[in-house]
């Protein structure tokens, strides 16, 4: 079973079956690589950056996502203004697209190699940062999915309706999931 419990000194301990931390790695990845889009080097961490060098030079000038999802992770800050949000953008969403995969390599790095484990469950602990990126990424994973599956406030009753071979019924499943994990962490750190 997928759970998050609280531990002393403010650490969680984190264990999820194989499949579903492999599933979990998988979804990680692939925000990573939808994230990565457009970056010049996005294996480059905040830690090899130089903060002078950052904040002096700003990224050219951005225009917003075509993709739907990453409008939803990297939203305009100005919407009724396309020449000030492209100003923004210019200067932060280098810097949140690197927070953003920083964190989903915290959830990977976390896990470790899913597929060496075996049958046993993945077991690791979380310390007060690594719960932090723990709940930005789960957010990033359920606004990308959200925004695939065309999900709104208060529309369980048509998911819930959906037949079972509905393609989406799947997706909307680990949406479900994942909104699961979310709550389980924010419990375990209220404690």
């Amino acid at each position: 079973m997928s759970h998050f419990r609280s531990r002393r000194k403010g650490r969680i301990h984190g264990q999820l079956p194989p499949y579903a931390a492999g599933l979990l790695a998988n979804l990680a990845r692939q925000l990573i690589e939808l994230l990565s889009d457009g970056e010049a080097d996005p294996e480059r961490t905040a830690l090899e950056e130089d903060p002078l060098e950052a904040l002096l030079t700003p990224d050219h000038p951005r225009e917003t996502p075509d993709d739907p999802a990453l409008r939803r992770l990297l939203p305009d800050a100005h919407r009724g203004d396309p020449e000030a949000a492209a100003e923004f953008r210019r200067f932060t969403e280098s810097a949140l697209r690197r927070q953003k995969i920083d964190d989903a390599r915290e959830v990977l790095a976390q896990i470790g190699d899913v597929e060496q484990v075996g049958g046993s469950d993945v077991e690791f602990e979380l310390d007060a940062d690594s719960t932090r990126a723990w709940m930005r990424c789960l957010t990033d994973l359920r606004l990308t999915l959200a925004e695939r599956l065309g999900v709104t406030a208060d529309d369980e009753d048509y998911w819930s309706s959906l037949p079972d071979d509905d393609p989406r019924q799947g997706v909307y499943e680990i949406y479900s999931w994942l909104g699961y994990l979310l709550e389980s962490l924010l419990d375990a750190a209220q404690h």
